[in-house]
């Protein structure tokens, strides 16, 4: 095995991006995970896919490049059972200050986490999501483009932020909460709630 060489979970749109960061980021992915055997039908210049989640070899560390919560944390602890080690991917053009992260991060291009802020394993941040400084984040943590989380907000493990969703400076956000696209969160919010609007709206 090559150092730097990595697989990705997920063959989606989202896997493929996750594939050229990685390029950027000095990685070397040498093949994919995915259950759709077609997934990358009509996809050519990917490496492979070398098998599902019950069947791949699990000789190289994993980059999970699946977006939606609920099942990324799911695949992850299905790999995990299976004694998976996991790999992060910051890209080049991501930007931290001093910040702590925990295993399996992926950051796009832009994005950036500020001074002392805290995430913990499996942060996912797209180009333009901005965690403040101090913040203190929990696991599987999703920001979507342009997302913006204030310093000294909270969030608990699993939290999802569309596109353009905003959480005021100090605010709490529960577990498993969603902000929709656009939102923008004055006010804390309880775990397992989602919240659409500005301002913000809990369903």
């Amino acid at each position: 095995m090559t150092p730097g060489e990595v697989l990705i979970l997920g063959a989606g749109g989202l896997g493929r991006e996750v594939f050229h960061w990685a390029l950027d980021a000095g990685l070397r992915p040498v093949g994919f995970i995915d259950d759709n055997p077609a997934a990358l039908d009509g996809k050519p210049g990917y490496p492979p896919l070398l098998g599902g989640l019950e069947d791949v070899p699990l000789d190289r560390p994993v980059l999970c490049a699946i977006g939606q919560n609920p099942l990324r944390t799911r695949c992850v602890e299905r790999l995990r059972a299976r004694g998976a080690a996991f790999a992060s991917c910051i890209h080049p053009k991501a930007y931290l200050c001093r910040a702590t992260l925990g295993q399996g991060a992926i950051l796009a291009p832009f994005a950036y986490v500020g001074a002392d802020a805290c995430a913990g394993d499996f942060l996912f941040m797209q180009s333009g999501a901005v965690l403040g400084h101090d913040v203190r984040a929990g696991d599987f943590l999703r920001m979507d483009t342009n997302a913006f989380v204030g310093g000294y907000a909270t969030l608990g493990d699993r939290v999802t932020l569309h596109t353009g969703a905003k959480v005021m400076p100090g605010k709490t956000v529960g577990g498993d909460c969603v902000l929709g696209a656009g939102a923008v969160l004055l006010a804390n919010l309880r775990p397992g709630q989602t919240a659409f609007g500005n301002p913000a709206q809990r369903l």
